[in-house]
């Protein structure tokens, strides 16, 4: 029965992954994308998992992903707007202490948020306006527009996590109970580098095992695969940004295999490096610059 409540969201762009659909009511479902339902006009009956919450005009209701949702309205004249987004929107793969502090905790369930918003509370009015900010960005799909859906989502994000602090007087490093802001650090200044979990784990003080299981929980992703997102976003700039070989890139950024680099560059930019470099020249976005140039 759960599998059948399951929607296939449309969303019109994969690489900006976000759509607002504007409706009356929404029926029981879930997904894979969070969901944010505000209440434009009239009242409505909402329901998130086992709860059931009326809310009126401007108030507003927060999915997680895979949550079970519904609205009904309860007047006449209701009127509701749906924002749903993936998470990769707001992810940035460990790259900044923002994911580490916050989103992590929040998208793995170590992190329990409010679901629901009333106008009687604190920060109501000032969630509510980026909310509708950033609805008529999104409608209006002017030049820029995607920087500044982004600005309002992040901008929504961080007034959620201050009126949660201040609701339970609490800190935003109390959110988790693991710090790898040195570890991360290490490893965005030194990725071209070997390190094994071993010595990973000794820098935290966790045994291997269990510094794995916390390494994924904070970043959503494995020692290993960390450290090739890391060395693949290098190597794209290198790629756009000088004129070094191919083979020249991989191995400043810590591949000894050739073959290795191209296939784990691909699997993480769905193309080749080659084809990245041709793709940049043939649209005009190469700077190339000579080899004594760059630092």
């Amino acid at each position: 029965m759960v599998n059948k409540l399951k929607e296939s969201t449309y969303i019109p762009d994969k690489s900006f992954p976000i759509n607002v659909f504007f409706t009356l009511d929404i029926p029981l479902h879930w997904h894979d994308h969070m969901e944010w339902i505000i209440v434009k006009e009239g009242s409505a009956r909402i329901q998130i998992d086992d709860t059931f919450v009326q809310l009126q005009k401007d108030e507003l209701a927060f999915v997680n992903s895979k949550q079970l949702h519904a609205a009904w309205p309860l007047d006449n004249n209701t009127e509701l707007i749906a924002i749903v987004f993936n998470e990769a929107l707001v992810r940035n793969n460990g790259l900044d202490n923002t994911e580490n502090l916050y989103f992590s905790p929040y998208l793995n369930q170590q992190l329990k948020l409010p679901n629901f918003l009333h106008n009687d509370e604190p920060y109501s009015k000032e969630i509510s306006t980026p909310i509708y900010n950033l609805i008529d960005e999104f409608k209006r799909e002017e030049t820029g527009f995607e920087l500044l859906v982004k600005a309002e989502l992040f901008r929504i994000f961080g007034l959620i996590f201050r009126y949660y602090c201040q609701m339970e007087k609490r800190q935003i490093n109390c959110f988790q109970n693991y710090n790898l802001t040195t570890l991360l650090n290490y490893l965005r200044e030194n990725y071209e580098k070997e390190i094994s979990v071993k010595d990973a784990a000794q820098m935290v003080n966790l045994s291997p095992n269990y510094f794995c299981r916390v390494f994924k929980k904070v970043t959503g992703k494995t020692l290993i695969e960390y450290i090739h997102l890391l060395r693949i976003n290098e190597a794209e700039r290198m790629l756009i940004e000088t004129n070094w070989q191919v083979t020249e890139i991989a191995e400043k950024v810590g591949f000894e295999s050739i073959t290795y680099f191209g296939r784990v560059f691909k699997k993480i930019k769905s193309a080749s490096p080659t084809e990245v470099r041709n793709s940049q020249i043939k649209n005009g976005y190469n700077k190339i610059f000579p080899k004594d140039n760059i630092v």
